[in-house]
């Protein structure tokens, strides 16, 4: 058969599959701060279904995430309640103003928040010689500030060059030119967060009106960076620079991380926080709503007390709407979305994300957000028209269930509409064995850079002579090589010529 007539045939049959229903989608937007989360999730449903799935979602910001699920004009402000994903996410909950336009403009109470994970917003710096973790730099919410708004514009001012960075003071003096500060560009709720820790803290030296998500009035100094991935761009391309990030993303990015001081005065990095707990730790001290569909507008975790406690911890949230079968009228995607959502709550899809520096909320708001699940109008009987012989869901029930991987189900597990955990493919496979040797390979060369910085610390000079010097020796062993070789040929001819002459001319 020719490769026409074989991709002729893949099209015909993915347009039968498509024409059956079977290709069934959940589309979502909002924080980029858990999308490593939320698209791991994902990818084990694709890859764990029988039939075909396509889930989605799109790293955009908390307030574009916002905006998409309230249909609200980012110019004006304006809410439409035109719902353009199946699901929102931020960090942030909807503000009451937007809670109660939306909710105006379609029924009461239609926001369900359900929020699913805690992580954190630190700070990052690319310091030469300064090390990450409880032996590198320490920096209060007053000097943050002056550093934000441009008054401390070098690492060796005398504010900073305190008792608490005694290690790091030759490091800081090595530094060269002014302190490169990178800050977000659009709206997100890691600008929010830092914003109010840096108000919190030392509102003398940043004020009320400048705590905001997408904050106008940088200071001149500053340079901006687009999204997460453009700030780590921005701290790791700049020598002496500072910025801030959701932690996991810093964290996998292994970028080193601010010491910063939490409400108990303790110097720690978000990393050691969340090791001993202190990120969940936030949301115990918390007194969130009872109930999934109320105004979770004044819910924050910031400068919670406790010893390691973080300051600046935030909660993730999926936004609904209770009328979902009004913008996702398809009864499939509306069951598979159903059972995405309860996989948050899944320590076996869940899981995986606290390796990423997530933590799950405590057990109270788990509850809370499963019976927010519930409120949801999914209308799980046939769609209209529907023959009933092609009826996915029977008593009202979803259709698409779970088996994990530790159980096998045999005939069930096979089923149209069972994600199952025994189903793996070579890519996700493969995947897995390459970021082993990754890890490795970056240990190895970590390991060298260490042995490296031990004898010859930071002097440029001296790592620069060693590889020129590596560099003659190169040279030199290279010419060794190539005189030994012609020496070689040489001594050969020489031999060839005697045997020629002693044996093969006497005769």
């Amino acid at each position: 058969m020719k490769i026409t007539s074989i991709a002729a045939v893949l099209i015909a049959s993915l347009s039968s599959v498509k024409a059956d229903g079977e290709v069934v989608t959940v589309h979502g937007s909002g924080t980029t701060n858990p999308s490593k989360c939320i698209w791991h999730i994902m990818s084990l449903f694709e890859e764990r279904s029988q039939i075909m799935t396509r889930l989605t979602y799109r790293a955009v910001g908390s307030s574009t995430g916002q905006a998409e699920f309230l249909g609200k004009d980012k110019e004006t402000g304006n809410i439409s309640a035109i719902t353009y994903n199946d699901f929102g996410a931020g960090d942030i909950p909807i503000k009451k103003s937007d809670w109660e336009a939306f909710n105006a403009a379609t029924t009461q109470n239609n926001i369900v928040h359900l929020p699913f994970a805690m992580s954190s917003v630190s700070f990052f710096h690319n310091i030469p010689g300064v090390p990450d973790g409880e032996d590198g730099i320490k920096l209060d919410g007053c000097q943050l500030a002056r550093i934000f708004d441009g008054r401390i514009r070098r690492w060796d001012d005398s504010e900073i060059m305190e008792n608490q960075n005694e290690k790091v003071k030759a490091a800081l003096r090595q530094v060269k030119g002014e302190i490169f500060v990178g800050r977000r560009v659009e709206g997100s709720s890691s600008t929010k967060g830092i914003t109010q820790y840096l108000h919190a803290t030392c509102p003398g030296e940043w004020p009320e009106d400048r705590v905001q998500s997408k904050l106008t009035d940088w200071h001149v100094s500053t340079n901006p960076c687009q999204g997460s991935g453009g700030m780590t761009n921005c701290i790791r391309e700049n020598p002496g620079s500072i910025g801030y990030m959701d932690s996991g993303h810093g964290w996998s990015e292994e970028l080193a991380e601010v010491n910063v001081r939490n409400k108990r005065g303790n110097y720690i990095t978000s990393k050691d926080s969340h090791a001993r707990g202190g990120i969940a730790a936030a949301a115990s001290a918390a007194a969130p709503p009872s109930s999934a569909d109320d105004d979770w507008s004044e819910v924050e975790f910031l400068l919670k007390d406790g010893e390691d406690t973080w300051p600046i911890t935030v909660m993730s949230y999926v936004y609904l709407r209770k009328d979902l079968k009004l913008t996702v009228s398809d009864v499939m995607e509306r069951g598979l979305l159903n059972l995405f959502l309860e996989s948050l709550y899944d320590e076996n899809y869940f899981g995986n994300c606290e390796k990423l520096g997530f933590s799950a909320p405590p057990a109270s708001v788990i509850a809370t957000a499963k019976a927010g699940i519930e409120m949801i109008d999914w209308d799980f009987g046939c769609t209209h028209g529907q023959p009933e012989a092609e009826c996915l869901q029977l008593g009202g029930m979803n259709m698409w269930t779970k088996e994990t991987a530790d159980t096998t189900e045999a005939i069930r597990g096979m089923g149209k509409f069972v994600i199952s955990g025994k189903r793996r493919s070579l890519a996700g496979v493969s995947i897995e064995d390459i970021a082993g040797a990754e890890k490795q390979l970056k240990a190895t060369v970590d390991n060298l850079n260490n042995v490296i910085s031990t004898v010859f610390g930071n002097d440029e000079e001296e790592l620069v002579y060693v590889f020129e010097s590596m560099d003659k020796v190169e040279r030199d062993v290279d010419a060794a090589l190539v005189l030994g070789a012609l020496s070689f040929t040489l001594w050969a001819c020489v031999i060839v010529g005697f045997i020629i002459k002693r044996f093969i001319f006497r005769k």
